[in-house]
């Protein structure tokens, strides 16, 4: 497979995401940061933000994760958890694309407007239960 560049990664987040060509190159940055000219990376080295990325870049299945486990001298178990391209799904031809604009796929909501939700209900779905006592 081709290396993955800036442009390439920039294009899958875009598509896969939904989101601006500018915004998807922001986390396409963050992600080539990271990586440099690995394909595979160590969980331990993301910060917060860094690691809420990659969970959602692994849901659109641009990224996955493995994890090995190691067996320590005291008997417990090191656990590893390392990021790795997938590279399948960046190279995919829905990738290649070029993906529609974020704003044209979604319709913007009309605005929201209490009196007209809370007028319509019946004057019984204000009172509250009744106990009867005997």
């Amino acid at each position: 497979m081709p290396l993955i560049t800036l442009h390439v990664l920039t294009l899958a987040i875009q598509q896969r995401l939904n989101i601006s060509e500018q915004e998807a190159k922001g986390y396409a940055e963050i992600v080539m940061d990271m990586f440099g000219y690995d394909d595979c990376i160590i969980d331990n080295i993301l910060d917060h933000s860094e690691r809420r990325l990659f969970y959602r870049l692994e849901s659109e299945g641009i990224l996955r994760t493995r994890r090995e486990e190691a067996l320590l001298s005291d008997g417990s178990n090191w656990r590893i958890r390392y990021w790795q391209f997938q590279k399948k799904v960046i190279f995919s031809p829905e990738s290649k694309k070029k993906p529609k604009s974020a704003s044209s796929k979604s319709k913007p909501l009309p605005p929201y407007k209490s009196h007209t939700i809370y007028s319509s209900l019946p004057e019984t779905a204000w009172t509250t239960r009744k106990t009867h006592f005997i």
